[in-house]
């Protein structure tokens, strides 16, 4: 239901990739690669990683001539399978290198690990809920607030009162508590643990 609600926002195709600890859906609008091997989420060729991204990425032919270099090989043209390799080949440090914007998701399988992270303009928006056990995000907070009772969720009121004022609100804040937002150039990084790490 949730990928549902965001069929608006990708209607050329739609993915769903799940094991014992993740799941991932996804809505694509076709830009760069037309093709079906641009589909989302991505996986590696060794299967060990998966990706989901929201963005575009100016520098990709350059980071992707780097990685080729390095023996990588893509099978598609567009630039997020280079945000996938970039990711398995730098970890976090890749995204000092991406020049675009972008939101995006990304599973180490071996780690059982989950990075999210955000362009450093803050271009597009990404949600986070930490709540009840579960960890959610998603680029709307009402495809965050999908997976959670209403009765869990407060409101910011401050948060409200700024929304009211000006029309939006400042990153880490929504209108509910509970949720927050991935700010400009921040990532984070959390495994099935619990264990969170956070960098910009």
């Amino acid at each position: 239901l949730a990928a549902q609600k965001m069929h608006h926002r990708g209607p050329d195709d739609d993915g769903y990739w799940n094991n014992n600890h993740f799941a991932l859906s996804f809505q694509r609008l076709s830009i760069l690669d037309l093709s079906s091997l641009g589909n989302q989420p991505m996986i590696s060729q060794c299967e060990n990683y998966v990706l989901v991204y929201n963005g575009e990425l100016y520098n990709h032919r350059d980071i992707r001539e780097t990685l080729e270099n390095k023996g990588y090989r893509f099978r598609s043209t567009g630039d997020s399978e280079v945000v996938l390799y970039a990711l398995i080949e730098w970890g976090t440090d890749a995204l000092s290198s991406f020049n675009g914007m972008f939101a995006l998701g990304f599973i180490n399988i071996r780690e059982k690990s989950l990075l999210i992270a955000r362009d450093h303009v803050g271009m597009k928006p990404l949600y986070y809920c930490n709540l009840n056990g579960n960890f959610v995000f998603g680029s709307q907070l009402d495809h965050v607030m999908h997976y959670f009772d209403p009765q869990y969720l407060n409101i910011d009121i401050d948060a409200l009162n700024m929304y009211m004022a000006i029309g939006y609100y400042f990153a880490p804040n929504s209108v509910f508590k509970e949720i927050k937002q991935i700010e400009p150039g921040e990532w984070l990084k959390i495994n099935v643990n619990g264990k969170k790490e956070t960098g910009m």
